[in-house]
């Protein structure tokens, strides 16, 4: 019973969190953009969480469904018939004990109440119980499963949107230096001081830097769209995007226990001991059938059909006890308790290949957040040393001896750097993010509601 009441209150919690997710309003987007809002919408406007949220209702309602054959069974049953006799009024026919010829015509009226209680089903139908109870609890890991995997497809999605609007920004920043570059080698063309194949060189490199920008553009554009398909909110094309917050620092490898606290683990459990529960109702539906029973008869007759209803008398009553033994069915429970066997089977080596697969997965994302620190510091250090290439440019600059186009030229390369720097600090940050949701789900979760994944 306390099993029960807390299965229970679990699906309520469940069922509280997928309706506070329920699909709101769609809205004209505009401002700025930040990842946990991204992340709410998401999840608040995705229809997977409310099919979720009905598989678990179909799951419980089986599960109730399968409980009620531990309960005693009570029918009404009634029949009300004319009897007309075929043979002569000499003589009175009966058949056990009732009255079926010999007669003049008649109504003839009766109704039982009839009770059942098959005590078999404590050792057969409690198990299948416990199946369909397995199976709305691995139900409620699924939906958790599936927000995981709504919130990992829009983490990636906001960090593709992300990276590029740092693309964009340093374009712009880019392009407006070449520009600059480009005017002061025209005045320089114009005065002979360099060739016409220099002046054509750096227009080129605006050309460039523009096919770049708008390919750029384009692909924001398609990221923003695809975002709209989660959040069901238009956005803006100059929508800012905000970059992701710091995340937190992973300093060693992940624990292979942390596998066992994934929403899929868990809901693959939850289906592997529903598999058991049933095989044991297999294999304990080799066992007769066992019950009581017992029956209370009203029986009445007239020629009016009133009177044949009114005028009913309580005729027997009997009670008992049945057995069924199953003796040859064809071999029917014998292969069914051997498929059970074969999917438990099945099922455990999927548990275990799911173990294996989420560890590497886990595994992965630990290595490419250590190649990326290691390519982060790489830039750093690139940085420092472009840094000091250009005060040393521009102390050139300054005597002479280059001139500013030069110094410009200089500056978009560092620019250049300073980006993808930025870029893979930023991938850096979508696979911390990741990391985390694959090793510490709920803490993740607990981490983007506390920072607006339940806003409005």
């Amino acid at each position: 019973m306390f099993r029960r009441f807390w299965m229970g209150r679990g699906i309520l919690c469940a069922l509280a969190a997928l309706l506070a997710l329920a699909p709101g309003r769609a809205y004209a987007g505009g401002g700025s953009l930040s990842y946990e809002d991204a992340v709410g919408e998401a999840l608040r406007h995705c229809a997977r969480l409310e099919v979720k949220k009905e598989e678990i209702l179909i799951n419980e309602a089986s599960w109730r469904q399968s409980l009620s054959g531990l309960y005693p069974a009570l029918s009404l049953n009634g029949r009300l018939e004319r009897f007309g006799s075929l043979a002569g009024p000499a003589g009175i026919g009966t058949i056990n004990g009732q009255v079926v010829g010999g007669l003049q015509d008649e109504w003839r009226a009766s109704v039982f109440v009839l009770g059942e209680y098959t005590l078999s089903n404590w050792f057969k139908k409690r198990y299948e119980g416990r199946y369909y109870e397995r199976l709305t609890e691995a139900s409620i890991y699924d939906s958790e499963a599936e927000k995981k995997r709504i919130v990992l497809e829009v983490t990636d999605l906001y960090g593709s949107l992300a990276e590029g609007a740092i693309r964009l920004r340093y374009l712009g920043r880019m392009i407006d230096t070449m520009k600059e570059a480009v005017s002061l080698r025209c005045a320089a063309h114009r005065e002979g001081e360099i060739s016409r194949e220099d002046l054509l060189r750096a227009e080129v490199q605006v050309v460039d830097l523009e096919k770049e920008r708008t390919e750029a553009a384009r692909q924001f554009k398609e990221n923003l769209t695809r975002l709209t398909l989660y959040t069901g909110i238009e956005y803006e094309e100059d929508v800012a995007v905000q970059g992701f917050e710091a995340g937190a620092e992973v300093a060693e490898r992940p624990e292979p226990e942390r596998v066992e606290q994934t929403p899929e683990y868990r809901a693959k459990r939850k289906e592997v001991e529903a598999q058991q529960e049933k095989g044991r109702a297999a294999r304990n539906n080799l066992l007769p059938d066992v019950g009581v029973y017992g029956r209370y008869d009203f029986y009445g007759r007239s020629p009016e059909l009133y009177d044949s209803v009114k005028e009913m008398d309580r005729n027997p009553w009997n009670a008992g006890l049945y057995i069924s033994i199953p003796l040859f069915d064809g071999g029917l429970r014998k292969w069914e308790r051997e498929r059970a066997a074969r999917e438990i089977r099945r099922q455990e080596e999927a548990l275990r290949a799911l173990r294996r697969e989420k560890g590497r997965d886990s595994a992965g994302l630990y290595v490419k957040l250590r190649e990326l620190d290691r390519t982060i510091a790489r830039y750093r250090q690139l940085l420092v040393r472009y840094e000091k290439l250009l005060a040393i440019a521009s102390g050139a600059a300054a005597l002479g001896g280059r001139s500013r186009a030069e110094l410009l030229e200089s500056g978009k390369e560092a620019l250049a750097i300073e980006r993808d720097m930025e870029v893979v600090v930023n991938q850096r940050a979508v696979a911390v993010r990741k990391y985390r949701l694959e090793t510490d789900f709920t803490g993740a979760m607990g981490d983007l509601d506390g920072n607006g994944t339940d806003r409005h």
